[in-house]
């Protein structure tokens, strides 16, 4: 007859064995953490070692708390999370913002980066203050004033050189210190419309003082519109200093990226690539206009491989932060919250965000 009760029983204790031996069997697997290279949050370095400062945030985080790990390296952003998403990695880190939208399919840390969106561009779409000279054709216009000035001293002098009446004797009789008491008196009737106490004697140079008075105030009022419209052409070219600015524009960004959603209800028109390295090449070729990331993303590489033609231009904007995504619900929330916690009040987090980014 069979026994139903020893069966139940042999049923249970097959249960509780396999459900130990498979908990055992997770607790020695190790968490899969995906990341993407984003310097200086993550890179390889020279010994082809993968390090940063996310990196070694986590690392940090994964020593307090006793946990074993791999990395999971991705080549695009989207990927990244997706692999959360889908359950192949357990977390990632990187230089994730936290959103409402990322809300909704995982959860994140506390913030592990206080961050913002900026603009970088190609160093030769700006234009340097000696290239607006040269190019709004002022220096000409000068060159110019100044042989009209030295024609005036030349006259002037030629007819005053020889005056012995005491109130008009205001040129010296030799040629070099004659012809700078009339370069000096012509120049300051140029720009301050009249010399008072200095009067030609000769009706020549008077009718000459009048002429130039009338010429200079042509002068002042050219040269005035020359700066103006040089300034104004300087800001067309230059062009780009917030988010505004990027209507008309050829923008890039990374797909699947907050800079995309920003932008996009912003009503910027943008072209999504899918890495960081193909959009740092269209730049440099001219292909886009622009490049919207991460302000502490661009300033990296604009200090560094960009140095010699990349630029961040205007101020940060948009800030957000950045955090860790997990999987919703996942039980690691609360004891890498903590380990943060900890790792700011014993000043570690605060040494390495100094190692990679300065004390400001």
């Amino acid at each position: 007859m069979i026994n139903f009760k020893a069966i139940k029983l042999l049923f249970f204790i097959l249960t509780v064995f396999f459900t130990q031996l498979t908990i055992a069997d997770n607790d020695s697997s190790p968490i899969i953490v995906s990341t993407i290279e984003r310097p200086p949050f993550v890179f390889v370095d020279k010994n082809e070692k993968l390090t940063g400062f996310s990196i070694e945030l986590w690392d940090a985080i994964a020593t307090r708390l006793d946990l074993s790990y791999q990395w999971n390296v991705t080549t695009q952003f989207a990927e990244t999370l997706d692999s959360v998403n889908n359950k192949k990695s357990d977390l990632a880190i990187a230089n994730i913002s936290i959103t409402s939208a990322r809300e909704k399919d995982a959860d994140f840390s506390h913030s592990i980066f206080e961050s913002g969106m900026a603009i970088a561009v190609k160093k030769g779409s700006s234009t340097s203050f000696l290239t607006l000279i040269w190019e709004s054709g002022i220096l000409m216009f000068l060159g110019g004033a100044f042989l009209i000035l030295l024609v005036i001293a030349h006259l002037v002098w030629f007819f005053e050189r020889n005056v012995e009446d005491s109130r008009h004797d205001y040129f010296r009789d030799d040629y070099i210190g004659g012809i700078w008491d009339a370069f000096w008196w012509a120049f300051i009737i140029m720009t301050m419309g009249g010399f008072e106490n200095e009067v030609p004697k000769k009706i020549f140079n008077r009718v000459i003082a009048m002429f130039w008075i009338i010429a200079s105030l042509f002068f002042i009022s050219t040269l005035t519109a020359k700066i103006t419209t040089a300034l104004t052409v300087a800001e067309l070219k230059t062009g780009i200093q917030n988010y505004k600015d990027l209507s008309g524009k050829r923008v890039g960004v990374t797909e699947g990226s907050s800079h995309e959603k920003f932008l996009d209800k912003m009503g910027v028109n943008t072209t999504a690539y899918e890495t960081l390295d193909k959009l740092y090449l269209d730049l440099k070729s001219s292909k886009i206009d622009a490049i919207v990331a991460d302000s502490p993303i661009l300033s990296y590489y604009a200090s560094h491989d960009g140095a010699e033609w990349m630029q961040v231009t205007g101020d940060t904007f948009n800030p957000d932060s950045y955090g860790i995504y997990f999987s919703e619900g996942s039980p690691l929330i609360e004891d890498v919250n903590t380990a943060l916690l900890i790792l700011r009040e014993d000043g570690f987090y605060n040494e390495l965000s100094e190692k990679y980014f300065g004390k400001n």
